[in-house]
């Protein structure tokens, strides 16, 4: 029978730099930023081997010369006493430093910072505490690397999100207005967007589309669909169930199909008999029509899906409209609640519209967010439309 070997007891010393180093891993393993990092560093300096100052610099920031002959270096420089750190660097001189230790912070692609403490009494390093401080400094720089690249990755995504919603036309006598809330918060892309073109005779073509996911590759695809039914909607003058069916077929032929919802909706200008809307919708939220005296009304009417079926049916419907009326499109991550419940947060929507008391539209549409959840899972996008009230 084997016997059971008890570790040695510890010290209070080394149970300290345990404790260091496990609240480091801890506190550094859930930032996500630089900033983030930065603090995590100062909710540590009352556990850091007792030093006086604790502190990171970061690459690129202004430094002294003791911390660039660090990066200059690449390596770890300690000083026992005030007056060795005085003798070796000048201008760190200072009867409150009697200690000090400054180390690079080493990334995948070179020196990224230098952590650096410092004593108010001269200290004498050992091994033990010297490998305390070097582990220190690899959480930290492996926490810095990784703000660095996601920094990176929302920088590339916030120029994709920011291609691909377009700006609305300023279109003479409509008033226009957009609203888009990505799920990724970090990231700020998802599957979601709105397009608006102005045509000739005072046509105006509205799309607002949702494509699965919430992250870079939904918005690579929803890129796709988007710029092909632009295209289609400014070469061309079709009905919207036409535009749809255009769509579909050339997001069937570029392989595996992008399954998405959409709508495509009309608004002309008639001479006989003021406005009127067409629209077709494949699988999508219905949009909502306000009436000049307040009453809602849901535009009915749905197909498949996008990405289904290649040639699947799709319909034009038709409905005049009122001078003064506005029309709402809107995704699903509007209407649906935490619950998951659509209906729920469709009526809730309708409460929210017509208790506003905003006039300006785009007032509006940002009341109708309001009180959106940030525990929301979905991206939500919006866009509206409101005719001249004299015509």
């Amino acid at each position: 029978m084997t016997a059971v070997q008890l570790a040695p007891e510890m010290t209070p010393t080394d149970m300290a730099r345990n404790l260091l180093l496990l609240r480091a891993s801890e506190t550094l393993s859930t930032t996500v930023s630089v900033a983030d990092v930065m603090d995590a560093v100062l909710q540590l300096r009352g556990l850091a081997l007792d030093a006086s100052r604790l502190g990171v610099v970061v690459g690129g920031s202004r430094s002294d010369p003791l911390t660039e002959q660090t990066i200059r270096e690449r390596r770890t420089f300690y000083f026992t006493d005030g007056a060795e750190l005085a003798a070796a660097f000048p201008s760190e001189a200072n009867p409150d430093l009697q200690a000090a230790a400054c180390v690079p912070l080493v990334g995948t692609t070179g020196i990224i910072g230098v952590l650096r403490l410092r004593w108010d009494a001269p200290r004498t390093f050992y091994v033990a505490e010297r490998a305390v401080i070097a582990t220190l400094a690899t959480y930290i720089a492996q926490a810095l690397e990784r703000a660095h690249r996601l920094d990176a990755r929302i920088g590339v995504a916030n120029t994709l999100q920011e291609a691909i919603l377009s700006r609305l036309p300023a279109v003479e006598r409509y008033e226009l207005a957009a609203h888009y809330l990505p799920a990724d918060r970090q990231e700020k892309v998802g599957g979601d967007w709105y397009d608006a073109v102005a045509g000739r005779n005072g046509q105006l073509t509205m799309v607002i589309g949702d494509v699965v996911g919430h992250d870079i590759a939904a918005a690579a695809r929803m890129g796709q669909l988007r710029s092909m039914l632009r295209a289609y909607i400014v070469d061309r003058r079709e009905p919207p169930s036409a535009l749809l069916r255009r769509l579909d077929a050339a997001n069937h032929s570029l392989g595996e199909p992008t399954i998405a919802t959409a709508v495509v909706a009309v608004i002309e200008t008639r001479a006989s008999d003021g406005y009127r809307l067409r629209w077709s919708n494949a699988g999508h939220p219905p949009p909502l029509v306000i009436h000049p005296d307040g009453t809602m009304q849901s535009l009915t009417g749905n197909d498949l899906l996008l990405g289904v079926r290649r040639f699947a049916p799709r319909h034009t419907w038709t409905m005049p409209l009122a001078s003064g009326s506005t029309v709402l499109f809107h995704t699903d991550g509007l209407v649906e609640r935490s619950s998951g419940a659509a209906g729920d947060g469709t009526a809730h929507l309708h409460r929210r519209l017509r208790t506003a008391r905003r006039t300006r539209l785009q007032d509006l549409i940002e009341d109708a967010v309001a009180d959106i959840g940030a525990d929301r899972t979905d991206d939500i996008a919006m866009l509206a439309v409101r005719l001249p009230a004299d015509r």
